[in-house]
């Protein structure tokens, strides 16, 4: 993408992103099995859950949509930022690039140490980490401190919403695509609210540090609203769901 935008600068970096989402999609398409069957049967399965109980999922949605508004600010506005740090240039190329490297492993350390420690604690402690990587700026209006938070703030975006999504499904198999879909939606209303309060904040401070120190207020009583589940981290309940038996004739 930096040699297509040093050639046909932004218009062709996006064809060529578009180009490069085309093929992707098109192998992950011829990657999917249909599988058919001529009879199928409902069968109960009793299947062991680890984590909180189902009366805990609101406390859920709401921590993602303040996750949801919080996170954005910084995704909206960090280039904005680094266009205020001296020598710096605004690099956007260069920022995005730390976000991306540190985004790539993010998932898969972040489900790995799931596992291990528990859901809700790895939900919150990415929380706190993404909290602290926004303020970063207003403590440290620096080239490194702008570094930094790219990297927490790449670290942890898509870690949380692995963790989340995640976290709905192992709480609710049988129903977890209809949770799934209301934490997207109050996700969503969060990205759509967070830079218009943000740009307000910023417009009236001639500044981004109230919209920062905001964003990661609204991020860290997210993080506190999770904690009340920590206690059923890994902790076995027996769901009993009914799922279809695909029988094959040969």
């Amino acid at each position: 993408m930096i040699i297509l935008n040093h050639y046909f600068k932004w218009e062709g970096a996006w064809i060529g992103l578009s180009i490069l989402s085309i093929i992707l999609t098109f192998l992950v398409w011829i990657w999917l099995k249909d599988e058919t069957s001529s009879s199928t049967q409902n069968k109960k399965k009793e299947i062991p859950a680890h984590g909180p109980p189902t009366k805990w999922i609101p406390w859920l949605i709401i921590a993602y949509g303040l996750e949801g508004l919080g996170y954005i600010v910084t995704g909206t506005f960090i280039i904005s930022i680094a266009g205020q740090i001296p020598n710096f240039n605004g690099d956007a190329t260069f920022i995005w690039m730390i976000v991306g490297l540190a985004a790539i492993p993010s998932c898969i350390i972040w489900s790995s140490l799931a596992k291990k420690m528990g859901f809700v604690k790895c939900l919150v402690v990415t929380m706190l980490l993404q909290a602290f990587g926004i303020v970063v700026p207003v403590l440290l209006m620096t080239k490194i401190g702008l570094i930094v938070s790219a990297l927490l703030f790449g670290a942890t975006f898509m870690g949380i919403t692995t963790l989340a999504t995640t976290l709905a499904s192992r709480i609710t198999p049988k129903n977890s695509s209809r949770i799934i879909g209301y934490l997207t939606a109050i996700y969503a209303a969060g990205q759509m609210i967070g830079p218009l309060l943000a740009g307000h904040f910023a417009s009236a401070s001639h500044n981004y540090n109230s919209a920062l120190i905001g964003a990661a207020i609204v991020v860290l009583i997210g993080a506190l609203f999770l904690l009340s589940g920590i206690r059923f981290d890994n902790k076995p309940v027996k769901i009993v769901i009914t799922e279809n038996i695909q029988n094959e004739e040969i």
